[in-house]
């Protein structure tokens, strides 16, 4: 029954791509995954990082967001003392479960004002993906 429980644990949070064990990543950030009649999105909240320092990628059904938030005080000559301190810096990694296929081909991203947008269209068929997803400058 215990290890019945466990791997039910383990597939929930891999689905919700909540890491189980997240000791790889500083900090997980915020994401909204929705459904439109035509594509599958996901939403990402990451204020502060540069366009520069994330890699998307497409593997088949799982989509693998990974990033690096810089920490200006650990930049600067002199470290700063903090007197409170909430926002998360250094690598992030995020998993997600895509629930159906997709056009692989046809992903695009974009990044402003501190939100990565992934469009994803939805497929008929079932096809093998691998791709690196290129962050388009928005209009």
């Amino acid at each position: 029954m215990a290890k019945h429980l466990t791997d039910t644990v383990s597939q929930s949070f891999a689905y919700l791509s909540l890491s189980a064990n997240a000791n790889h990543s500083a900090w997980t950030p915020n994401t909204d995954v929705y459904e439109t009649p035509d594509h599958l999105v996901v939403k990402m909240e990451l204020a502060g990082i540069d366009r520069e320092d994330l890699e998307i990628t497409l593997n088949d059904r799982l989509l693998l967001v990974r990033g690096y938030r810089r920490d200006p005080c650990r930049q600067r000559q002199h470290r700063c003392s903090f007197r409170q301190m909430e926002i998360d810096y250094g690598y992030f990694e995020r998993r997600i479960v895509i629930p159906r296929s997709v056009d692989g081909a046809n992903v695009r991203a974009t990044f402003l004002n501190g939100f990565l947008h992934i469009e994803l269209p939805k497929a008929q068929h079932a096809t093998h993906t691998a791709v690196t997803v290129i962050i388009e400058q928005p209009n």
